[in-house]
């Protein structure tokens, strides 16, 4: 084997050890990087049960409202912060509106639409009881909109900029 041999398969065996271990590496990396980097390293996730924590939403596509009401009686009950700076706050995630301490990213789509179930469907009382559970959640001149128009779209999803709340009045995020 000439001197170059051995240096290929030298380097090979680097290459070998080196790829196996780079993903291990640049994990530590990212985890050490976003210690250092800020509030998205420390923020806690919805459902967290420390006091006083900042719940930072990123896209969230929606789910049971039922669920989503009793997560931000949580979040208000322990005092937490919630800024929803994600690309889309959709449907149930819009609730978070609600929360006690919450700002929003001007460049969040948010996106609003009537309660419904998928089967039989809701009643008549169920849909105003439940549209009603969904707009105390918004600000007055949301909420007004809420329920004049948006809750009345099953169908398809209203949306409104983050900009848009914040000009009515929502907190924007630092």
């Amino acid at each position: 084997m000439s001197s170059w041999n051995i240096l290929r398969a030298h380097h090979a065996g680097v290459a070998v050890t080196f790829c196996v271990r780079f993903p291990l590496l640049m994990v530590l990396a990212i985890v050490t990087l976003s210690f250092f980097c800020g509030t998205s390293a420390q923020a806690a996730r919805p459902g967290s049960q420390q006091p006083g924590a900042t719940i930072v939403v990123n896209s969230d596509y929606g789910g049971s409202v039922r669920k989503r009401y009793n997560q931000i009686q949580q979040i208000n009950r322990l005092g937490q912060r919630v800024e929803i700076r994600g690309r889309d706050c959709l449907s149930s995630c819009t609730m978070y509106l609600g929360a006690k301490n919450v700002c929003v990213s001007p460049t969040t789509s948010f996106g609003f639409h009537g309660p419904y179930r998928g089967g039989p469907g809701l009643s008549q009382d169920e849909f105003d009881a439940w549209s009603k559970v969904i707009s105390a959640h918004y600000p007055s001149p949301v909420r007004n909109w809420y329920m004049q128009k948006a809750r009345y779209s099953t169908t398809n999803i209203l949306r409104i900029k983050g900009a848009e709340l914040i000009r009515l009045g929502v907190t924007m995020c630092r």
